[in-house]
Formats: C-alpha cells, sequence, structure tokens
C-alpha cells in the first residue's frame, strides 16, 4: 500500500453530477484512498446522494451555512487524515489511474510538493502539461499561466498545502468577498515547493458550469489576485505590468463587445497603454481608436498586426 491520499469533493446543488465524480474516486486502481464530500448548500441538499454512496463516502459533512469555495475545501481538509490530498469539484472526475501516477511522482520526488496531470476540458479537447511547469513554477504562477494544473489535475503533500493555509478570503484581514478560486493557492504552492507532473491527461474538467474565470467576473479575480499577492508582485513589477496590460486591453474589448461605444472601455484601454512595456506605440494606437467605439478599435487591431507582423 501507498500513502493515504485523501480527496475531498465540495459540493453545492449539483446531486445530478456529483455521484459522477464520487465514483470515479471509488474507481482509482490505488489505496488506501478516504472520500470526504463536503454538503456546502447550507440545507444538507445533498444529503440523499450521500446517503446513497455511504459505504464509499468516509466523511460525509454537512454544513449548517454556505461560506464558499475556499471554506469547503479548508473544511475537507481539517477533517483529512491522508498524507496527500486531492481536490475535485462535484462537476469534474478523474481517470482511473490519476491518483496512483500522481502519487508516484511525489513518492519518487521528496522536493516536488505539488503533482499534476494532463485534462479534458469539456468539448475543447486535452491540454498537456507544459514543461516550464515543472521544477520552480513561481514565475508561471504569477501570470496565471499554469494550466492544466488546476484544482482537479493537483495532488499535493498534505504538510505542503497546510502550510498554504488560510485560504484567500478566509484569513482575519481578508476581504470575505474574495474568491480566488484555485490561483492564489498555486502562487502559495509555488513558493514552497516544487511541482512535476504525469504526461497523461487523467482529468475531466467540466468547463461550462464554471462561470468564475468568465467575462467581467474573469477580470475582477485577476486583479483581486494581484491586489491579494501585491508583497510577491512587487517582487516581480515586470509580471505585474505585463498582466494589467494584458487584462485591461481584454476588459477593454469586452465593454465593446457588449456595446458599439463605451467610456469604461475607453479608461480600461488607457490603463493599458500605461501599464504596456514593450508594445507601447500599438497600445496608444489602440486607445485612440477606442474614442471611435467599436469600429475604431477593429481597424485599430489590424493596424497594429502589420505593425507587430512589420
Amino acid at each position: 500500500m501507498g500513502r493515504k491520499i485523501s480527496v475531498i469533493i465540495p459540493t453545492h446543488y449539483r446531486n445530478d453530477l456529483l455521484p459522477t465524480a464520487i465514483e470515479s474516486v471509488a474507481r482509482q486502481d490505488y489505496e488506501p484512498v478516504e472520500l470526504i464530500v463536503v454538503d456546502d448548500s447550507g440545507e444538507g441538499y445533498a444529503e440523499p446522494v450521500l446517503s446513497e454512496y455511504d459505504e464509499v463516502i468516509d466523511r460525509p459533512i454537512i454544513k449548517e451555512e454556505n461560506e464558499g469555495w475556499q471554506a469547503a475545501y479548508t473544511t475537507g481538509i481539517q477533517q483529512s487524515t491522508g498524507e496527500y490530498i486531492q481536490f475535485l469539484d462535484d462537476d469534474d472526475y478523474l481517470y482511473e489511474t490519476k491518483l496512483k501516477k500522481t502519487a508516484n511522482v511525489l513518492d519518487q520526488n521528496p522536493e516536488v510538493g505539488v503533482s499534476y496531470c494532463g485534462v479534458v476540458r469539456g468539448d475543447e479537447g486535452d491540454f498537456y502539461p507544459k514543461q516550464e511547469v515543472s521544477g520552480h513554477f513561481l514565475e508561471p504562477a504569477l501570470r496565471f499561466q499554469t494550466f492544466p494544473m488546476w484544482t482537479g489535475s493537483m495532488l499535493m503533500e498534505r504538510e505542503v498545502l497546510c502550510d498554504c493555509l488560510p485560504m484567500a478570503g478566509m484569513g482575519e484581514e481578508d476581504d470575505l468577498d474574495i474568491e480566488l478560486g484555485d490561483t492564489d493557492l498555486k502562487i502559495e504552492l509555488a513558493k514552497r515547493t516544487k511541482a512535476d507532473y504525469v504526461d497523461e491527461c487523467l482529468t475531466f474538467y467540466r468547463q461550462e458550469g464554471n462561470k468564475l474565470w468568465t467575462g467581467k467576473r474573469r477580470f475582477k479575480k485577476i486583479l483581486q489576485n494581484i491586489r491579494h499577492q501585491k508583497d510577491i508582485y512587487n517582487q516581480y513589477p515586470e509580471i505585474r505590468r505585463d498582466l494589467l496590460a494584458e487584462w485591461y486591453e481584454r476588459q477593454g474589448r469586452n465593454y465593446l463587445n457588449e456595446q458599439i461605444w463605451s467610456a469604461q472601455a475607453i479608461q480600461c484601454f488607457i490603463k493599458s497603454a500605461y501599464y504596456e512595456r514593450k508594445q507601447k506605440f500599438p497600445r496608444i494606437i489602440e486607445t485612440l481608436a477606442a474614442i471611435l467605439g467599436r469600429p475604431g478599435v477593429m481597424s485599430a487591431v489590424r493596424v497594429k498586426r502589420t505593425l507587430l507582423d512589420g
């Protein structure tokens, strides 16, 4: 037998999908595995599913109130006993060799605290690990360029993970409205340990139900991450500027996708040009074009591409 793995599944009104996640854990060709399911509905909504799988679930936990992603996983961590910890959202699932293969990476590499694998992301296909997201991976984490290292693909050493607590939004001085998902966690892990991977797709990510990292909400989370991790970003000012230049431009385009002219879009393009380090002139062109609204920006994009290609 290997080291015990605790799999933690938080669930929130997804009784239709939760059984698939639970069954994927039960089918793992690895032992010992401890399964913890945290019902975060605040009203015991998942109780029928938890009862149906009572022989599979080692620790069913029903929270009395909904406290969000971070609190549900934190509760699971506190109740777990495994030396390795696997997070799994209730709408995703693991392929049967996932735990065995990622655990093998940790077993053979004492300096590695995070092992991950490739991901099948909905209808988008297979996403394989990146060579640059191995060993020391702080810079890719700060740039938000670690995928497919993600909640469901990572297997973490308990000691390293617990050292990252409390999660963003759970600390005494944190803004309780912070919802940073696993992006902030990956930065915290990267401060403390190295990563390695299994070059196979062993996790399924059902992305269509996840609205946390889409549209304006995604932009909000980017800014929250940068502010929450301001001390480390101050040590990497170029990464911070690159991120802000890119994401203010994206947000400006989001505004113009919604309406043909937008004062908010112009403000975003101005900020993007301010933070840009390498392609200042094309950014300025795009900012001036934003005064003319969507048609102006579309023309500027064509000019920008011509300048960059030239």
